[in-house]
């Protein structure tokens, strides 16, 4: 006599489809958990290295918010030294390396340089140099050599400078035209005019002027005074350096 056998299906597949299901949330969440690491930068291994991301723009921006924009990357900040910049305010980023949209490894340094502001040049002192000499100061401080113009001087030697137009000293714009002022030499004097006048009071009225009495010669005239002066050389009005000599026609 057999046994009769259970009908009902075996049950023995529930828990295998349990365990099934289980296994694949659990390797989904544990992917969607290295994504996410991997994203932030946490599973350099996975690349064979650090993971690179985008360079920021941190030009125009202080030094403690270029830090902020870059350490929110993983990169680092190293600051050059400072450069003048027209556009960019003083202590603001003037300039970085590598540009901005770079790519770059986490850790990796940004380089940048810091603004002290607009450049100037001082206009150098140069009185008494030639102006060949003057020039070459001028051009070592970024400045451009002007017109040159005379300008009589009682104490600088003719051909010497005498100043600049801006003065000396003073602080422009690199690349400024700066004009040399040369001398000529001391200021000409106006011959004074002493014919007619007895040769005493000619010789004051000439040394007066800064100028010295010269030759004195004697002629005749009956329509004058002995004493008086006939002619004078150069005559009056002419511009005569300070010191030259005014010969004298006098009468007998």
């Amino acid at each position: 006599m057999y046994d009769e056998e259970d009908p009902r299906p075996a049950r023995r597949g529930h828990p295998v489809l349990a365990a099934f299901f289980t296994s694949l949330f659990t390797t989904a969440a544990a992917f969607a958990a290295l994504t996410v690491a991997d994203q932030r930068g946490l599973l350099p291994f996975l690349h064979g290295g650090a993971r690179e991301v985008e360079v920021p723009s941190i030009t125009s921006v202080s030094v403690e918010q270029a830090r902020d924009l870059l350490q929110a990357r993983g990169l680092l900040l190293t600051l050059q030294a400072e450069r003048p910049d027209a556009n960019i305010p003083a202590g603001k980023i003037a300039g970085q390396v590598p540009l901005p949209g770079s790519r770059l490894a986490t850790g990796a340094s940004v380089q940048a340089f810091v603004s002290s502001g607009a450049a100037v040049a001082v206009v150098p002192v140069v009185a008494g140099s030639r102006p060949e000499d003057a020039v070459e100061q001028l051009r070592s401080r970024q400045l451009l050599a002007g017109p040159r113009r005379g300008e009589p001087s009682a104490t600088v030697a003719t051909g010497l400078v005498i100043g600049t137009e801006p003065r000396e000293g003073q602080s422009v714009k690199p690349e400024t035209a700066v004009a040399l002022v040369v001398s000529t030499g001391p200021a000409q004097k106006e011959v004074p005019k002493v014919v007619g006048l007895f040769v005493g009071k000619a010789k004051k009225l000439i040394e007066a002027a800064g100028l010295k009495v010269g030759a004195i010669h004697h002629g005749s005239n009956d329509d004058h005074d002995e004493g008086v002066v006939l002619k004078q050389t150069p005559a009056e009005g002419t511009p005569a350096a300070p010191g030259s000599a005014i010969d004298l026609v006098v009468n007998e």
